[in-house]
């Protein structure tokens, strides 16, 4: 199964995520790869401090250095080595982040409330409805990030801002899994630690992160349906639209 965590936020919590679920699928004794295919490179220094300290699970990071060639290739040694391959993109190289959205199972969507962003997130959702045109059975997971320190208030328009995030992406289901941002977090990323490590241990935060990988499974599992015609016509249009004004 091919996991892609896709989000243009410039901050490491979208790597953090990667980072988490790939030590999750470690520690269930998976073949498992963590790609780094962003700008940052954050995952890829994570993985540099768990080998230099000798980290157990061993996780293999890897770069974007050939990337879309294994990727594409179903036979390549990417893909026929590993049983789970989590991509850690932020859409820096678009020629790679097509190519793990194209080969993707499962897009995994963090949705962080944040002021000014509507026209990112159309952005998105029309480079979505294009790549459902030649991936249909892409599973698109909205997953909903909300500030643990947060009163009730803004917590309800943290879940408000990601429902209504999945019902406007095609074919997109809300994840049941809310992950919180917790303090430390940051640190222990730092030192190349995943929740799972870190020291005391934050049982809620490890929950979090097993309940989202068992909703990932779950709907890979689900059959999946093409996008309808008119779906597919609206995508057309957006596509033919932005060439024409471009």
């Amino acid at each position: 199964m091919i996991v892609t965590i896709f989000s243009k936020d410039a901050r490491s919590d979208r790597s953090i995520l990667a980072a988490n679920l790939a030590a999750h699928c470690a520690r269930e004794h998976h073949g498992v790869a963590l790609l780094d295919a962003s700008a940052a490179q954050h995952a890829m220094n994570w993985g540099k401090q768990r080998n230099e300290q000798r980290i157990k699970p061993k996780i293999a990071v890897f770069g974007s250095l050939g990337l879309r060639s294994d990727l594409e290739n179903p036979r390549s040694y990417l893909r026929s080595h590993y049983q789970e391959i989590i991509i850690d993109s932020d859409g820096a190289d678009s020629l790679n982040t097509d190519s793990a959205l194209l080969a993707s199972n499962v897009l995994l969507i963090p949705a962080w409330f944040r002021q000014g962003q509507s026209g990112q997130r159309e952005k998105l959702i029309e480079h979505l409805e294009e790549v459902r045109l030649f991936n249909p059975a892409l599973r698109i997971l909205v997953v909903d990030m909300r500030t643990i320190s947060a009163g009730s208030d803004v917590e309800k328009t943290e879940a408000q801002a990601a429902a209504d995030f999945a019902g406007s992406v095609s074919g997109a289901s809300l994840a049941q899994t809310v992950l919180h941002e917790r303090l430390g977090a940051q640190r222990a990323f730092d030192a190349g630690l995943s929740v799972f490590e870190d020291e005391p241990i934050n049982e809620c935060a490890a929950a979090e992160i097993g309940d989202l990988y068992r909703e990932i499974v779950q709907l890979h599992a689900l059959p999946m349906q093409a996008p309808n015609g008119a779906e597919v016509l609206h995508a057309l249009q957006r596509r033919m639209h932005g060439k024409a004004t471009a």
